[in-house]
């Protein structure tokens, strides 16, 4: 067992010394490198700049997969993907619009010949505000019934109010009634102040239907203007008047075309009986009807009528979620 001892001290003695000797003998292996972790560890080189650490092969595939995935990504977030790549081309974000601004919550609309229009405006609308389009009565004035009509339908959408011909007999020169010559006329005279308005706004003012109504004159042209165009029209407010011209052919024609909903307002009770048969027939046709009264008003669209219209309104546009509040 001595023996053993001694002989094995002896050959561990003899390998400490033998790199030992050898590095004595050989200068280029007096810088034999320490170990640390089993990685063997460089020489700095000669030069002062000192380069990037040396990389072992896994964290190069890992350094590779790194830099492919920020490749990619930053890739994927620049570029739009190819048509053959199957993958839906992102849709643009919608632009925020200015909030609209006016001169006042009322102004005059010029309409390129014709007489210039008055528009209840959104102040403030951020967003396409759906269109009102009111028509006064015989020896009427279209301020009058922009600002009713703004009162009843709020002042988040607008109301677009023809002005149509002066009458010789008005009473001042400071207080000129209108009217309109007849449903051609004042036809010609909307759509021209429609493109109007839509020029004159044409971020904020939305394309689609628009809500007619008419007061008396403005309700007995409207119902041809509405038989001629219910796609345009397709929900209207008919106010003391135009009952008489929903006869069976012009029920059937704009519930066919598509027609979607009428409100008939009365301040007189005439008005009221009068509208009763073509309402029935209205509903039938599947265009629903609805008849209000406000008592006492007598042959007008303020007070009690106003009041009754506005109630309804939110019934008329049911569905329409451009006059959801």
């Amino acid at each position: 067992m001595a023996d053993r001892r001694t002989l094995t001290r002896a050959l561990a003695l003899a390998l400490t010394t033998v790199p030992l000797a050898l590095a004595a003998c050989d200068p280029t292996l007096k810088h034999v490198p320490t170990e640390t972790s089993g990685h063997a560890q460089a020489p700095a080189p000669p030069s002062s700049a000192l380069p990037a650490p040396a990389s072992s092969p896994a964290s190069n595939a890992s350094s590779n997969a790194s830099s492919s995935a920020a490749s990619n990504a930053s890739s994927s977030a620049t570029t739009a993907p190819s048509p053959s790549s199957g993958a839906p081309a992102a849709s643009p974000a919608p632009r925020a619009l200015s909030p609209l601004t006016a001169a006042g919550a009322l102004i005059e609309l010029p309409i390129e010949g014709h007489p210039p229009a008055v528009v209840s405006v959104p102040l403030g609308a951020t967003t396409r505000r759906p269109v009102v389009l009111a028509t006064h009565g015989n020896f009427d004035r279209p301020e009058w019934q922009c600002q009713v009509w703004r009162d009843i339908v709020g002042p988040s959408v607008f109301v677009l109010c023809p002005r149509g011909n002066a009458r010789r007999d008005s009473p001042a020169p400071d207080d000129i009634r209108f009217t309109y010559a007849n449903n051609q006329a004042l036809e010609r005279e909307i759509r021209a102040g429609l493109a109007a308005l839509r020029a004159l706004y044409p971020d904020h003012v939305d394309p689609g239907p628009v809500v007619y109504t008419g007061f008396s004159l403005g309700a007995i042209t409207g119902v041809a203007i509405l038989g001629r165009d219910p796609a345009l029209f397709p929900r209207a407010i008919l106010v003391e008047g135009g009952s008489e011209k929903w006869t069976p052919g012009a029920i059937t024609a704009y519930a066919k075309a598509g027609g979607q909903r009428l409100l008939i307002a009365c301040g007189q009770p005439g008005c009221v009986a009068s509208a009763k048969h073509p309402a029935s027939r209205l509903d039938k046709a599947g265009v629903p009807t609805r008849v209000v009264h406000g008592k006492g008003v007598g042959h007008g669209y303020t007070g009690a009528v106003a009041d009754e219209i506005k109630t309804a309104f939110s019934w008329l546009v049911e569905g329409d979620p451009r006059f959801a509040p």
